[in-house]
């Protein structure tokens, strides 16, 4: 019966052994054995576990040696092991090692029987596979009972956090959160064979900031058990290149019709020019004029407008006196609102202090939001006695603007889209860059802008902005907490 059991056990890929505890030898161990171990055939009989543990790898010899004690405290009487054995050769090879303890009748470990199946192989494999993992253009990690057992240093990058913080963490926990359910959904629809195609979602990086990914999984094994591969690629970019392509041909749409309807204009004022001239009608001529001239205004702003939106750059942040710049900027626009029939109120305390703000970019944004209030009470038909009031007040912290006027007004669903961009409560005749690139710089400026209209009641503007720009925000645009800033 035993040499029927030896044979069979000469057959098996594995390593079987017999360890007799107390003599401390290998009573039984079959050709698998002997081969790994480099056992010599005169040594037979007299193996003894000093062999088996001289010839594990320093690094895990103590590791193994602990495995084996712990088991003969354990209720399940079984344990294993991970090693590398390095035998006589120099070669190295990984193996992993499983056993039962046997007990006597009193509960007193006397022998084990065990497996070593050689792993080198596949571990081979798997250092081969994060090797060519490490070298990828695109990030990769591995997620094994929901964190992250690896990850490339691609990966690593996107994220902004490094490999130790990585390893270990909720694979999840990077995702955006309203996108958590999506992806988990995605990846166990792809895991199963249902999902072909890679799919997008907003992981929130170490600072931060919100990045675009597209991704694709698939199952693996790894260290011997079920695990999945991620393939990540940052497509943050290319999503900024198609929102962008995408805003160009609705700004040569756009910017097609405003230009159509001035040209309109101007062929119009150019005809009531000469047909006065021809018929001697002054009256005519000075109507003509009027209207080429404000096609000509309207393509001056329209083109400012251009230049303002496709211009990012950096603030040029400089301390100015806040009287002087307002007074700049409410001279500039006296006399036109005059000439339209406008009372134009203006006040500011002479002695306001000084605030920080770049000028080249702010006052651009006062003059557009008072150019509209004048263009809405010139086409205002009611009989009312149109103004236009531009206010600045200001305490310790803030610096607080308010232009008004009691035009036409808006409707609460047109105000509360007249920051969107190409939206403009004008129709054709305004572009919907003016106060999407307003709004854009007041942020910048790490300020607020709000709009309060009502039909038949007119329409005011409020923004608040700080006296003192922090220099720590990015150069970008800074999407600001308005909530927290104070009203006027």
């Amino acid at each position: 019966m035993f040499n029927d059991f030896e044979r069979l056990a000469n057959r098996s890929q594995d390593a079987i052994y017999h360890y007799d505890i107390q003599s401390q030898r290998f009573l039984f161990y079959n050709t698998c054995f002997k081969e790994l171990f480099c056992i010599e055939d005169e040594l037979d009989g007299f193996v003894s576990s000093k062999t088996l543990f001289d010839a594990i790898h320093p690094e895990d010899r103590d590791t193994a040696k602990k495995s084996f004690s712990d088991s003969f405290k354990s209720v399940e009487n079984k344990g294993e092991a991970g090693y590398r054995l390095i035998r006589r050769d120099g070669s190295v090879r990984w193996l992993h090692d499983r056993w039962i303890v046997l007990k006597d009748a009193s509960g007193r470990p006397v022998s084990i029987e065990g497996f070593i199946r050689d792993d080198t192989q596949r571990r081979i494999s798997e250092i081969q596979f994060i090797k060519s993992k490490e070298n990828s253009i695109i990030g990769s990690y591995i997620v094994q009972n929901g964190k992250f057992r690896y990850v490339n240093t691609v990966f690593a990058n996107i994220i902004g956090y490094s490999e130790d913080e990585l390893i270990g963490l909720d694979s999840l926990s990077v995702v955006q959160e309203d996108y958590r359910d999506y992806v988990r959904d995605s990846a166990v629809s792809m895991l199963k064979g249902e999902k072909k195609n890679p799919y997008e979602f907003c992981v929130i990086d170490a600072s931060g900031n919100a990045n675009w990914i597209m991704e694709t999984v698939t199952p693996i094994v790894f260290e011997g058990k079920r695990a999945t591969l991620g393939y990540f690629m940052d497509i943050t970019k290319l999503r900024e290149i198609q929102g962008n392509l995408s805003t160009l041909g609705m700004m040569v749409g756009t910017i097609s019709h405003s230009l159509r309807g001035c040209l309109t204009g101007v062929n119009a004022g150019l005809y009531l020019i000469e047909t006065g001239f021809y018929r001697d009608k002054p009256a005519q001529i000075e109507e003509g004029l009027d209207v080429t001239k404000l096609m000509a205004d309207r393509i001056r702003k329209l083109v400012m407008d251009i230049l303002y939106y496709c211009k990012e750059r950096d603030l040029e942040i400089e301390n100015i006196d806040l009287w002087e710049f307002f007074r700049e900027v409410a001279v500039t626009l006296e006399n036109r609102a005059k000439a339209a029939n406008i009372e134009f109120i203006t006040e500011c305390p002479h002695h306001s202090g000084s605030f920080e703000i770049d000028q080249e970019a702010f006052r651009p944004c006062l003059v557009n939001i008072i150019e509209n209030a004048i263009e809405a009470c010139i086409e205002d038909t009611r009989p009312v006695k149109h103004k236009i009031c531009f206010i600045a007040q200001t305490d310790d912290r803030y610096v607080y603007f308010r232009i008004s006027d009691n035009g036409p007004g808006m409707d609460k669903e047109q105000a509360a889209k007249v920051f969107q961009l190409f939206y403009s409560s004008k129709g054709k005749k305004g572009t919907g860059l003016g106060l999407f690139v307003t709004r854009k710089t007041v942020l910048k400026h790490q300020g607020r802008i709000t709009v309060d209209s009502d039909p038949g009641r007119g329409t005011t503007f409020s923004i608040t902005l700080p006296r003192s720009v922090s220099r720590q925000y990015p150069a970008q645009i800074v999407l600001a907490d308005e909530k927290a800033l104070p009203g006027p």
